[in-house]
């Protein structure tokens, strides 16, 4: 299920089965959060990258946060989080929380399921791209007609670029991407009316 964010904030997206409950890029409206894991486990939570907008709230929640090492000073960083732009203050200490470091195509465990980690660089040198069956959360990676932003702190257009033509050559059309802002759309949708998509596939 969906947490819609607005100008300034993420979606956040919260994956349930069973009694258990994968909470990813939480940054806003704790209140409905919590209302929403009501009867469950919350087993961790999964980080997209290292700006505020996408991980404000993960102080709030005592579980395991996985995410890319490249990603964890800038997460601390305010001058380069997004903290400042956006006026929203950190409230959490990476150094308190349980952190774990995931890498390319690492598998997470989910009940009897698993959960596979892209690592797509370019938006930040950490971002992450999570497949959970057949949805692929892109946080600031790629989005409905558009795709991430390179010109912030370690953000790289042809990194960027690599990582978009990996996923769309390696991850069938059929795929849904639900990504960390707007609206969601497919790998098929994208290859048919993403400009920006249809540019660099043809390189």
């Amino acid at each position: 299920m969906i947490i819609k964010g607005n100008d300034d904030l993420s979606h956040v997206y919260i994956i349930k089965r069973y009694d258990k409950a994968v909470l990813i890029d939480p940054s806003h409206s704790y209140n409905d959060i919590k209302t929403q894991l009501t009867g469950y486990q919350l087993a961790f939570i999964l980080l997209t990258h290292g700006h505020i907008d996408h991980t404000a709230l993960i102080g709030e929640f005592n579980c395991p946060i996985y995410m890319h090492k490249d990603d964890y000073e800038l997460s601390q960083n305010d001058d380069q989080n997004g903290s400042k732009d956006i006026k929203l203050r950190r409230q959490f200490d990476l150094k308190k929380l349980d952190v774990r470091f995931v890498t390319d195509l690492t598998e997470i465990d989910f009940t009897d399921e698993k959960i596979k980690v892209y690592h797509t660089p370019g938006h930040t040198k950490g971002s992450l791209c999570y497949l959970y069956r057949k949805q692929l959360f892109t946080g600031d990676t790629l989005f409905k007609d558009g795709v991430g932003r390179t010109d912030l702190i370690g953000g790289s257009t042809a990194s960027l670029n690599k990582s978009l033509k990996r996923l769309f050559k390696d991850l069938p059309q059929n795929i849904t991407i639900l990504p960390g802002h707007d609206d969601q759309s497919t790998l098929k949708d994208e290859l048919k009316q993403n400009t920006y998509i249809q540019k660099i596939i043809s390189k």
